[in-house]
């Protein structure tokens, strides 16, 4: 119990870092900055029509591999200082010892990973403020563009039909936003694991191929194929084969990918914190 509770401080010590310095916040203007064209046209749709939109918007931005790629990108920038050694970190290893400092460190991944997501599904809201209005559906506004030439006349792409008439809104919005977290969870484990047990900046790197394999491996390779080995691929809950049919991976295939990969990270990163010297003057 009390291993735990040095855990929970040292993940908590690693959060108010985090909403004190700039990348968190860099992170969600980069994707601001992807997302302001479509959304804001979505609001100048809603002003013309008269109509409130529904804030239901975050699932039907992301299935675009572009849109893939910022989320990673952005967690990349989030995660990109892990094993986070620094100069507290004596202090840290003297109270509560490697397993506390390791246990805080995954925590923290885990907890900043989820309020990341959250906040990346709030961010279109900001933008239709004060065009938004909560609905229990998907709202007239989104159904005139995904079923009617009316995105063409904006100059977007409609929403993708086959995702609202699928799924309910709540849903759609969970599923995403999931998928989103474990991704996150993903991109931090491996820049922990990389840059701790092979040289640091190696992290990102691998973490930005990641976020470029559904172009790298569904354009390059075969198309069924890639599906299965892109784990930004699996943010659009489209391409999942939720009856067990078709070309498209399963969500128990999914889910368990992105936990097993986390979790071969987690391993390969506890037996290299408890082996390797910290030098907290050099970052490691």
């Amino acid at each position: 119990m009390d291993k735990c509770r040095k855990s929970a401080h040292i993940a908590a010590v690693e959060l108010r870092k985090a909403f004190t310095g700039p990348r968190f916040y860099v992170a969600l203007l980069w994707f601001l900055f992807y997302i302001g064209f479509y959304v804001g046209k979505v609001k100048e749709f809603s002003a013309l029509a008269g109509i409130k939109v529904s804030p239901w918007l975050f699932p039907l931005i992301i299935p675009d591999a572009m849109g893939q790629l910022f989320v990673i990108i952005g967690a990349t920038l989030i995660f990109c200082d892990a094993p986070f050694i620094n100069s507290m970190t004596t202090w840290q290893l003297m109270r509560g010892g490697r397993k506390s400092l390791f246990g805080g460190h995954i925590l923290y991944i885990w907890v900043m990973s989820l309020l990341y997501a959250a906040a990346l599904a709030l961010l279109p809201n900001l933008i239709l403020f004060p065009r938004v209005a909560f609905m229990k559906d998907w709202g007239q506004v989104l159904g005139a563009l995904a079923q009617s030439s009316a995105a063409a006349q904006m100059g977007i792409n409609p929403p993708d039909y086959n995702l609202m008439a699928r799924f309910m809104p709540v849903q759609a919005m969970a599923l995403t936003i999931l998928a989103v977290w474990l991704n996150s969870v993903l991109v931090g484990m491996i820049n922990y694991a990389c840059n701790l047990c092979l040289r640091k900046g190696i992290g990102p790197l691998i973490s930005i191929v990641m976020g470029l394999s559904p172009y790298l491996i569904i354009r390059l390779a075969d198309f069924r194929v890639g599906y299965y080995l892109a784990p930004p691929a699996w943010m659009n809950i489209t391409m999942y084969s939720w009856d067990g049919y078709g070309t498209y991976p399963t969500p128990a295939y999914i889910y368990a990918v992105l936990l097993g990969l986390i979790f071969v990270c987690m391993a390969v990163s506890y037996a290299g914190i408890r082996r390797k010297d910290i030098n907290t003057a050099s970052g490691f």
